[in-house]
């Protein structure tokens, strides 16, 4: 039982974080930090004017050491923001980079405000500052429970020793003391797994989006693009020389009503295959029923050259024709690429006809399948 408690306890100090998990913490984190020094970098600025503008033909050493205190916070702000826009910037954040980074950042505040409240304590008044900081580290920057629980416990003892080396710390309730730090480390493990719950729930609702997405994106049966990725992808495709191909699977109807339509199927999946193939390295689509789209920045001359393809599915004995149609150009824009496939579609039909013409034996199939023309 001791030994299932200690181990529950240490995982929850000590949790595996997937490392997509952990970049999507740290770059909240970041961004947490970046607003926070924003924001104290504002008050501070906006505090010090004015009591410039007040005191500085009459500044005493008390007023010079609290002119002090404020520059460095501000000067501390603006590293902060210099650095957590840098790191921000790059698209593969590093994790080893950001901890140092958000380890530095707790300690030179925490001491700056400890150095604060015991200049305010040493006179007498409330220590405000450090509980601010504190308060506002626990809630809006992530540390690993086990991190978190390190920091604070030493902040707090930091600003304990400090008051008693003035007078053993006599202005220190103990108990409330210790109660608030023991909230501090509760409130950020609560906090951690709270976002380690959150980011993986966002990460894994973005991958099965992703994943929908790209299933959206292809053809079940064939596993070829479709007619929406197409359309996703045109503005993509644009504006180099390319070569669009149409091709389509000859007396594709009359194959389903000969063979069935787990034939025509096959079909289908082998003309896809045959593409790849025939066109290595190009785009590929099912554009409806049995026409196929291939786009290619190939010239002519590097691809497959003829307007007709015939292969045979052993399984089924059917020897396949393809009829293809081809145009070249570059287009600009989204209008001028459909243009063009529109122009290779005219070169198909004008294959089609050939191919069904009576010289090309189009009309001894159709008549050998037993279809009236």
């Amino acid at each position: 039982m001791l030994k299932s408690l200690t181990w529950k306890f240490f995982r929850y100090m000590v949790p595996s974080v997937a490392p997509n998990v952990k970049n999507d913490i740290d770059r909240k984190s970041l961004r947490s930090i970046f607003f926070i020094a924003v924001v104290v970098l504002f008050f501070e600025t906006a505090s010090v004017i004015p009591f410039l503008l007040a005191n500085l033909n009459r500044m005493d050493h008390h007023d010079l050491v609290s002119l002090c205190c404020v520059c460095f916070c501000i000067v501390l702000c603006g590293a902060a923001l210099f650095f957590s826009r840098r790191l921000s910037r790059n698209a593969d954040l590093r994790h080893s980079s950001f901890f140092i980074f958000k380890i530095t950042f707790f300690v030179l505040f925490t001491v700056w405000a400890i150095f604060v409240d015991i200049r305010h304590y040493k006179i007498g008044n409330q220590m405000l500052s450090f509980f601010v900081v504190n308060l506002i580290m626990v809630c809006f920057v992530i540390f690993r429970p086990w991190l978190g629980t390190i920091l604070v416990s030493a902040s707090y003892a930091g600003l304990y020793l400090s008051a008693y080396s003035i007078d053993k710390a006599a202005g220190i309730q103990p108990l409330n003391f210790i109660m608030l730090a023991v909230a501090s480390v509760a409130c950020n493990a609560i906090r951690c797994h709270a976002q380690i719950n959150s980011s993986s729930q966002t990460i894994r609702l973005k991958e099965a989006n992703a994943a929908l997405k790209a299933a959206s994106r292809r053809d079940g049966l064939t596993r070829l693009l479709n007619r929406l990725a197409l359309e996703d992808d045109a503005e993509k495709l644009t504006g180099r020389k390319m070569t669009v191909f149409m091709v389509d699977i000859n007396y594709f109807k009359e194959i389903n009503d000969r063979y069935g339509h787990a034939a025509g199927d096959a079909i289908l999946r082998q003309a896809s295959e045959e593409l790849l193939h025939l066109y290595p390295g190009a785009h590929y689509y099912r554009y409806g029923g049995d026409e196929f789209l291939v786009l290619t920045y190939k010239m002519p001359e590097e691809n497959y050259g003829s307007d007709t393809y015939d292969f045979t599915v052993p399984k089924y004995k059917a020897k396949i024709l393809l009829s293809i149609g081809n145009a070249q150009g570059c287009p600009a824009s989204y209008d001028e690429l459909f243009a063009l496939i529109s122009e290779a579609d005219k070169a198909l039909y004008i294959t089609k006809q050939r191919t069904h013409s009576v010289e090309f034996g189009g009309h001894e199939r159709r008549k050998s399948r037993g279809v009236n023309h």
